[in-house]
């Protein structure tokens, strides 16, 4: 076992959503309260596991305005500090149906033993279900525990993390899960390795509040990326709310991937 944290998830139903870009804050989006969002995001992913049941949630950061560069600044840096972050694993996790496997957004600028004791997870890990092994990545993780406002630091991706897991897993098909991936700051050693990789297959981010499906440049082997929308406000879509969430089915032949707009 190499020098990162491994969860092992039972693949009973073969089904996992993906959510992201909640933000439990102060901010009133859509003429809703933050608590009222959550509450409905309680309520759909109960709703969803009650029609079809799956096996745990892939979260892809930002939780929160806990660090914000913008108008108030983000609310850990306030007098006193409110971590929205702590409020939602501690109200709202409990309501769901089932684990979550949380990795920071930009928004999340807590230095690793802080999040681990918010969250219960490392900053940076991986999930192994079934044939598959899902590397939660974690690619802001510059400037943490600041003590001014910013909009975080992005860092790219773990290359000898990637690598590391690969090798210890070389049976399994890999997928790559990151608050985001912008592929003109990353390192020519990432590039080389996902193109020099066809076992890993995609990558899921968020960040963008969208949901559509880009391909990479055909020199990063035009690796699918699918973006997972968000239950906040909007990135894109004329002002139209777009809260919504990833199912994400699996099986020995592939994946499949829907946007689930509620």
């Amino acid at each position: 076992m190499g020098n990162y944290k491994l969860y092992r998830v039972d693949q009973a139903k073969k089904r996992l959503v993906i959510a992201t870009d909640i933000h439990h804050c102060h901010m009133v989006w859509h003429d809703t309260v933050s608590d009222d969002r959550m509450s409905r995001l309680c309520e759909v992913l109960n709703r969803e596991y009650e029609k079809a049941p799956y096996d745990g949630v892939l979260a892809l950061g930002d939780y929160s305005l806990d660090h914000w560069a913008w108008n108030e600044g983000g609310s850990f840096l306030w007098n006193p500090p409110v971590s929205h972050t702590d409020l939602f694993v501690k109200k709202y996790l409990p309501q769901m149906p089932t684990a979550w496997y949380m990795i920071p957004g930009n928004h999340e600028q807590y230095g690793p033993e802080t999040w681990e004791r918010i969250t219960g997870r490392p900053r940076e890990y991986a999930v192994s279900y079934g044939n598959y092994l899902f590397l939660m990545l974690d690619t802001f993780g510059g400037d943490l525990d600041p003590d001014h406002n910013h909009d975080g630091c992005y860092t790219g991706l773990n290359v000898a993390f990637i690598r590391e897991a690969m090798e210890e897993h070389p049976d399994k098909r890999v997928i790559l899960c990151a608050h985001d991936l912008i592929i003109n700051r990353e390192s020519e050693e990432a590039r080389e390795l996902i193109a020099e990789n066809p076992r890993i297959l995609c990558a899921f981010t968020g960040h963008t509040h969208r949901d559509n499906t880009l391909l990479l440049p055909s020199s990063w082997r035009n690796l699918p990326v699918f973006y997972s929308g968000d239950f906040s406000y909007n990135g894109g879509r004329g002002g139209q709310r777009n809260w919504g969430y990833r199912i994400l089915d699996l099986s020995g032949d592939g994946i499949s991937t829907e946007y689930v707009r509620v």
